[in-house]
């Protein structure tokens, strides 16, 4: 029987999110299918990506909600 993974596979497999034995067909099914190799390749780039685009808020942002959590807050 042919299994068809689906994209959610694929990310599970890039975050070792699958069981051992699925992992396995996967990893078969990708030497043998280039277009589902490259798949899993295009997301493990946007994977990677993800992790570089990481960003925090601006500082006065923060400074901004601190200070009108402040002023809006009743004392105890």
């Amino acid at each position: 029987m042919i299994k068809t993974f689906t994209q959610n596979d694929l990310v599970q497999y890039l975050y070792n999110e699958l069981p051992t034995q699925q992992r396995q067909h996967l990893e078969h099914a990708m030497l043998a299918d280039h277009d589902l190799a490259e798949s899993c390749a295009d997301l493990l780039l946007t994977q990677c990506h993800l992790a570089e685009a990481y960003v925090q808020p601006h500082r006065r942002a923060t400074d901004a909600i601190i200070r009108y959590s402040k002023s809006v807050s009743s004392p105890l």
